[in-house]
């Protein structure tokens, strides 16, 4: 049992987490599982490498909506929002594409395919939740709110 209140850099609480469990930081087993590579110069690699000795797990209870305040607050939805969203559009299933960069013709040929087998497999409107990710990315890449805007 127990609880541990998770801040901002400022300090700010903005969620607690309950019954927490304390793992160590598998780093190598973690980076290769989930890319396949160890390339130090990939943003999320480097970042990984960055950590502590410890990862720390438990049910997180956010206190308030996460905002970033840079203009793309608004596109940000909780789980509750987005299923909404999809119940709006009469989604019979959902599926997804998630890119940190610019759409470009071989996403759209994936997207719209897979969106083709879903009616062939039987559902009658599938709904695409295009997610383009945040976060780390590579100095090069296109920046957040372009991507957004392009999407």
């Amino acid at each position: 049992a127990g609880a541990v209140a998770l801040t901002t850099q400022m300090g700010e609480v903005v969620a607690i987490l309950r019954d927490p469990e304390v793992y160590p930081n598998r780093k190598e087993e973690i980076i290769t599982r989930m890319f396949g590579v160890v390339d130090p110069g990939h943003p999320y690699i480097a970042e990984i490498n960055k950590g502590g000795d410890y990862l720390i797990g438990g049910e997180v209870e956010l206190l308030d909506r996460i905002r970033y305040n840079d203009g793309l607050d608004q596109w940000r939805k909780t789980t509750g929002e987005l299923m909404g969203e999809f119940k709006e559009k009469g989604a019979d299933t959902v599926y997804a594409f998630q890119t940190r960069n610019p759409t470009h013709a071989g996403h759209a040929y994936l997207m719209r395919s897979a969106g083709e087998n879903l009616k062939k497999e039987g559902y009658k409107n599938p709904v695409l939740w295009l997610s383009p990710l945040g976060g780390w990315t590579k100095e090069d890449d296109v920046p957040l709110d372009v991507r957004v805007k392009q999407h």
